[in-house]
């Protein structure tokens, strides 16, 4: 495991402190829940980017994938 710090200007901190204390975990867990969710959205994001330049920009209509999943 590793451990790091972070500075905040004190007026961000309480915001970080604030939503913490809204959801009911630490500071720390705040903080790290957002970090790992911000990578999560940028594989995503990356993933999404590959898939549509191997379509060469193709799209599908979302019917015809509910179709294709047999959801509709």
């Amino acid at each position: 495991m590793t451990v790091t710090s972070l500075r905040f200007k004190d007026d961000q901190y309480k915001q970080v402190k604030d939503l913490a204390k809204f959801y009911g975990i630490s500071v720390t867990e705040f903080m790290r829940q957002t970090i790992l969710e911000k990578i999560n959205d940028e594989n995503d994001y990356q993933d999404a980017m590959e898939n549509l330049k191997k379509s060469h920009g193709e799209t599908v209509k979302r019917t015809e994938i509910l179709k294709r999943l047999n959801l509709k």
